[in-house]
């Protein structure tokens, strides 16, 4: 029971108290006009509504004193019906009617009306016409502002609003990931279509339930915006907590490039505690073998290897705090003049400084929703398929298996840049896809063998992300897998299997 609820049968039941007291009084007095409940309730109206005919009035003292007390509480149970009244019109009543209204359009219902869910509703209204729907009301008081509608109910009441789920989906961004997961899973039982902020890895969620996370959408717009150029050969982050180490295992997972191409990635300050989560991939860079990328943890603060972040290529500050590497790019600049090579992440623009990690960029209908890239990772595990003799489909693979198609998806650009020599591209379109494959097709009889180990390498880095080892007899179980060796030493035709994710350039489109 809300509090106007519980005001108004306050109000109602000493209303109620000073009416029956009221006739008790009255109506044996003489000259009384107020004789039954009735007239005293019509006298109530009367003087609540300040008509005032006359024709029935207290003549008692008593009565008297409890007309006047009855007049300050009709003008409270007044207030009370009026302040009802216009919520129920205003908070439930418009929203409703409004939603009723627009039933024919795509709806985003969003569980929190903070800045990153109204940035997120910004972009997604700016490519249909949609209608987005928030809890609570807007920083005016707004219940409904052009294509938004601020409504207090949940998602069962929005169907029935609706009339049905078709067309509307739930987008899940409160603080807390495991209360998003809970929620998603609750309206894929209501056959509700829902993304879930959640950066986590869970096996058997409905189909209905996607996954994302912020830090994720970050990693993956950074490194397709700011790819790494064939002459930067060494990376140095300062700053590895929850933003540097989702830009630390993209570029990881994203930057493999052929055996003569290698990258030396230097963090600093790991406050995730990346090198011990992922200790097989950590040790198997650590050394920087041949034709292999190199990963060097410091333990030192980064103002005490100057001369190594002079010689980086680039510099990318990722803590998580923005005033934190705001304070770390002018310290940087200033007593060491290191500036024109420094990408710092920001929340918001800041004029003259390079910077990346804005909401408005990387929370987008293409990083969360990930429509395009689920598509390239279903895909091309269909291809893969082909060659099996156990094919199994997409949707019945475990959350490890379509995360390793969705990394090779992402990959997908890389190959292109590489086959057109060209680092500048920052989408995979039909165009530079089909002009890639056909350089793939023409060169694929020379090349195989750089094309299938690049494939190779980019396969053992997820696996390794993920603390596989290598093993003669495969274990799932145990992770453990027969195929983690060098390219050199696998047979011949499991060279070629790597050779499905460049076939994919000629069928994406």
């Amino acid at each position: 029971m809300n509090r106007n609820t519980k005001l108004m049968l306050k109000t109602l039941f000493v209303f109620a108290v000073i009416i029956v007291l009221l006739t008790i009084v009255e109506y044996r007095a003489e000259g009384s006009t107020i004789r039954s409940i009735w007239d005293a309730i019509w006298y109530s109206l009367i003087t609540l509504t300040t008509v005032g005919y006359g024709d029935k009035a207290p003549v008692t003292p008593v009565g008297r004193i409890l007309g006047i007390m009855l007049a300050l509480c009709s003008v409270g149970l007044l207030s009370t019906l009026v302040g009802i009244v216009l919520h129920l019109l205003r908070g439930q009543l418009l929203p409703r009617l409004r939603l009723r209204g627009c039933s024919n359009m795509k709806w985003y219902v969003f569980n929190c009306s903070g800045n990153e869910a109204q940035t997120l509703a910004d972009e997604l209204a700016k490519e249909e016409a949609c209608m987005l729907v928030f809890p609570g009301e807007d920083e005016h008081g707004n219940r409904i502002d052009r294509n938004r509608v601020y409504f207090d109910g949940n998602v069962q009441e929005l169907i029935k609003v609706r009339g049905n789920t078709d067309g509307m989906t739930l987008i899940l961004m409160k603080e807390d990931p495991w209360q998003n997961y809970r929620e998603g899973l609750d309206a894929a039982q209501a056959s509700v279509e829902s993304y879930c902020m959640a950066d986590i890895t869970v096996e058997n969620k409905p189909d209905l339930l996607h996954l994302f996370g912020r830090e994720e959408c970050l990693g993956r717009w950074y490194w397709k915006q700011f790819p790494l150029q064939p002459d930067e050969k060494s990376v140095v982050l300062i700053g590895c907590g929850r933003s540097g180490s989702a830009v630390l295992e993209r570029a990881l997972l994203t930057n493999v490039y052929t055996p003569d191409r290698t990258v030396h990635y230097h963090v600093f300050e790991d406050s995730a505690g990346f090198e011990k989560l992922h200790p097989e991939l950590v040790k198997a860079l650590a050394s920087g073998g041949p034709g292999e990328d190199t990963l060097v943890f410091h333990r030192e603060e980064w103002a005490d290897s100057i001369p190594l972040l002079k010689d980086a290529d680039r510099i990318i500050l990722c803590r998580d705090s923005e005033s934190d590497n705001l304070r770390c790019m002018e310290q940087l600049a200033a007593w060491f003049g290191i500036q024109d090579k420094v990408h710092v992440r920001l929340d918001k623009e800041m004029k003259g400084v390079s910077s990346f990690g804005e909401s408005g960029k990387i929370l987008t209908r293409e990083y969360v929703m990930k429509n395009a890239l689920n598509r390239q990772a279903v895909l091309m595990h269909e291809i893969y398929n082909r060659g099996s003799d156990n094919p199994v489909p997409f949707e019945n693979l475990s959350c490890f298996l379509q995360q390793s198609n969705i990394a090779a998806a992402d990959h997908l650009l890389v190959k292109i840049r590489y086959l057109l020599g060209d680092e500048s591209f920052t989408q995979i379109t039909e165009e530079n896809c089909r002009k890639a494959y056909e350089v793939y097709l023409k060169t694929k009889d020379e090349k195989a063998d750089l094309y299938q180990e690049m494939e190779h390498r980019r396969w053992v880095r997820f696996h390794r992300m993920h603390n596989w080892t290598y093993c003669p007899v495969r274990n799932n179980a145990k992770r453990q897998h027969h195929l983690l060796l060098p390219y050199g030493e696998l047979d011949p035709a499991e060279q070629k299997k790597d050779a499905y994710a460049w076939e994919m350039l000629g069928m994406l489109y």
